[in-house]
């Protein structure tokens, strides 16, 4: 038989050729493949396949006791007669987007993915494929981002204008992956940071692959305003610092609607927007896309009109951990 490894796709994760695999799998498999260590993405399987940085990131998030094969980008792995091949997906620090190939037809799975990398991760790397399974998360014309460089130039320029009139800056971003972007750009500018106790422990992996926070602390006790706050959404309610909070959030939605009691939105992701998804799939250049997550039907539609052979995957995963409307 030839071609591309074939794909079956249910409300769990995604199946390659019966069983062999699963892509990001929410359910316990004997062999899955996770992209990266986004909760929605894991599951405790009898042996995961994943970046050395995604497997550290989940001993710290779901504990040790796992089976890990740790593949660095560009390792080839052979499972059945299936060569797979981890790529950056440019999505979080050891996000990876996953290379199927078989008797010559070749496959692949983006995950969640951002072409153009960030602050702390490696852009994505896109060869050509037979068949790709692709997110489409911001997959309609009205999600195109501003530059990320000028979003976090923004993002400086509110800290500074804050710890000037002796606010604390707080910033609400998703504890792994979104906080070490803000924690980043705004060392970069030169404003000290203090980071939530649940971002601070993601960062400490971030660390040992060779990232650092110049200029940032672990948040102890009560805020001081001389640096800016980093937390997670859902722990807004613990800061508690002498003066006002200036409260912002950091979201691809970019929407204050979405985001009750904060006085700004820096729209900056770590997902594709819609243009990158579009050339995303250009440069892919595939006979065969798969749509999945977040505005399948409507990114399908838009692909089929460009020329493309694509269809949504109905009932399999909705928007993401770190990029759900309406919860940051």
């Amino acid at each position: 038989m030839t071609g591309a490894p074939s794909v079956r796709f249910d409300a769990t994760g995604i199946e390659v050729e019966n069983g062999l695999l699963w892509l990001d799998a929410r359910t316990r498999r004997r062999l899955g493949l996770v992209t990266h260590a986004h909760l929605d993405h894991v599951a405790r399987h009898e042996t995961v396949l994943s970046t050395p940085e995604t497997a550290e990131l989940m001993r710290r998030r779901r504990g040790a006791g796992l089976k890990y094969i740790e593949r660095r980008y560009g390792e080839r792995t052979l499972v059945g007669d299936v060569a797979v091949t981890l790529l950056p997906a440019g999505h979080i620090l050891g996000s990876a987007m996953a290379l199927l190939e078989r008797h010559g037809g070749r496959l692949l799975y983006t995950g969640d993915v951002r072409p153009e990398g960030g602050l702390t991760c490696p852009p994505a790397e896109l060869p050509r494929a037979d068949v790709l399974i692709m997110e489409a998360t911001f997959g309609r014309p009205e999600h195109r981002f501003p530059p990320a460089e000028e979003v976090r130039e923004e993002m400086a320029r509110f800290a500074r204008e804050a710890l000037g009139l002796g606010a604390t800056p707080v910033f609400l971003a998703y504890a792994l992956g979104k906080a070490q972007e803000v924690m980043t750009a705004l060392g970069r500018a030169g404003i000290p940071v203090a980071a939530h106790p649940s971002v601070w422990a993601m960062c400490d992996v971030y660390r040992r692959f060779g990232l650092v926070f110049p200029g940032s602390r672990r948040l102890a006790g009560r805020g001081r305003p001389d640096a800016a706050v980093v937390v997670p959404p859902q722990s807004r309610r613990e800061i508690r610092a002498p003066g006002e909070l200036r409260v912002a959030a950091v979201t691809g939605w970019g929407d204050r609607a979405l985001c009750p009691g904060v006085e700004r939105v820096f729209r900056l992701s770590d997902h594709a927007d819609y243009d990158a998804l579009l050339r995303l799939a250009r440069a892919v250049a595939p006979k065969r896309i798969h749509v999945v997550h977040g505005y399948a039907q409507e990114f399908a539609a838009d692909l089929c009109a460009l020329g493309f052979d694509a269809h949504a995957v109905e009932g399999h995963r909705g928007p993401d951990e770190d990029e759900r409307p309406g919860q940051f």
